[in-house]
C-alpha cells in the first residue's frame, strides 16, 4: 500500500477542472486512504490557480473557494515550481495566502517526486 503519494498538476485552470480536481483528489486520498503524506504540486500554467487574481467566475466556471477551504483544513503540502511561477509572471506574494503552500525548485520537487511511493499526474 502506498504510504505517500504526490500529485502532478500542470494544466490551465481556464477551461478545465485539472488543477481543481488534483486537489479534490489529495483530500479524497487523505480522508479515505492509510497515507503518511500527500504532496501537490503545481507546474506549467495551473500556478495560476493559486494567484490572488484568478477569478473563475469571470470565464463562467465554478467559484473555487470551497475546494480552498478543504485544501486550508488538509494536511496537504502544496508545492509551486519557481520558474513556472516566474514564468506565468507572478511572486510569492502574488499567490493566495495558505501555511500550506510553498515555492520549490526543480531539483526540490524532483526529489519528492522520487521518494513518493506513488505518483499521479493531471
Amino acid at each position: 500500500m502506498s504510504k505517500s503519494v504526490v500529485i502532478i498538476c500542470e494544466d490551465s485552470p481556464i477551461g478545465k477542472n485539472s488543477a481543481i480536481e488534483a486537489i479534490r483528489m489529495g483530500v479524497g486520498i487523505m480522508v479515505l486512504g492509510d497515507l503518511d503524506e500527500c504532496k501537490i504540486v503545481f507546474m506549467g500554467d495551473a500556478v495560476y490557480l493559486l494567484s490572488k487574481s484568478f477569478n473563475p467566475e469571470t470565464v463562467n466556471m465554478e467559484n473555487s473557494e470551497n475546494i480552498f477551504h478543504m485544501l486550508e483544513l488538509s494536511e496537504i503540502e502544496v508545492y509551486v515550481l519557481d520558474s513556472a511561477l516566474e514564468n506565468a509572471g507572478l511572486k510569492e506574494e502574488d499567490l493566495k495566502v495558505f501555511d500550506n503552500v510553498h515555492i520549490a525548485t526543480l531539483k526540490e520537487i524532483s526529489g519528492y517526486i522520487l521518494k513518493a511511493d506513488t505518483t499521479y499526474r493531471f
